[in-house]
């Protein structure tokens, strides 16, 4: 059922009374977690959590609540690593996880949500155990002050050093800045300063054809490749919220 919870709060800002009645109706008879199956966690809490939390703040009903709870109880097993940076799927019934190598993504990019979750419910665990991981992989970036592409939950080490705002890194730093305009969490604001101060010396570039946003060596800068695609266009938005238009003018440009 994740394309009605994930449209619902659409069908809301819409008026789409019917579809929203039909949705309702669905999520609520049919939809439950306790299944014996493993899912990716950063997907299901961005679209599942996320689109539930969306629901209940924009409808009321306290069932949309219950239902996020309900789910992310079963995804907490994720941060049950050595370091506190969470594993990538989990089985929704049982808690056994899998996935001991992971990405700076999935490690961040659900912090509004468990945020959010932890807002709602008075319960801080969910909010504290993502922004542990958070931290826990900012804390090993490199000398650029940014991170890299892939990283053992196990014992932190980094697998792979290239680093860049494409997919696999981009809303870890998305939801540092996010992460602090939603909660004012002044520590996000201070990991996405390092952050954003290292992708304007080391991965932008002027070039005969504009201003693009490059990867580079996490800790040398040194360019290792030249694609901007359409994940990295996000970097706009943030730099926007962080005041800096005229970069981001170059940029969407």
């Amino acid at each position: 059922l994740m394309t009605p919870v994930d449209a619902y709060s659409t069908m809301c800002l819409m008026n789409l009374k019917e579809a929203k009645k039909e949705a309702k109706e669905l999520i609520f008879s049919k939809l439950n977690f306790d299944k014996n199956m493993e899912v990716q966690q950063f997907e299901i809490a961005i679209r599942l959590v996320g689109g539930l939390l969306s629901a209940y703040q924009l409808d009321g009903d306290k069932r949309f609540l219950d239902l996020a709870k309900d789910l992310g109880d079963r995804l907490m097993p994720v941060f049950d690593s050595p370091t506190g940076i969470p594993y990538r799927m989990v089985n929704l019934r049982t808690g056994k996880i899998s996935g001991n190598t992971t990405n700076p993504c999935e490690v961040g990019c659900m912090l509004l949500e468990y945020g959010t979750l932890s807002k709602l419910t008075g319960n801080p665990e969910y909010y504290d155990k993502c922004k542990k991981g958070i931290v826990e992989v900012f804390n090993r970036r490199g000398k650029t002050g940014l991170v890299g592409a892939r990283i053992s939950c196990d014992t932190g080490e980094w697998l792979d050093k290239n680093t860049h705002i494409s997919g696999g890194i981009d809303a870890f730093y998305e939801y540092l800045l996010k992460g602090y305009i939603l909660f004012g969490d002044e520590d996000l604001l201070e990991m996405w300063k390092t952050s954003v101060a290292g992708v304007n010396k080391y991965l932008g570039e002027d070039t005969p054809n504009g201003y693009w946003i490059g990867m580079a060596d996490m800790n040398t800068g040194k360019r290792t490749g030249t694609m901007f695609g359409a994940l990295d266009c996000f970097w706009n938005g943030c730099l926007i919220l962080d005041g800096d238009n005229e970069r981001a003018e170059k940029l969407q440009e």
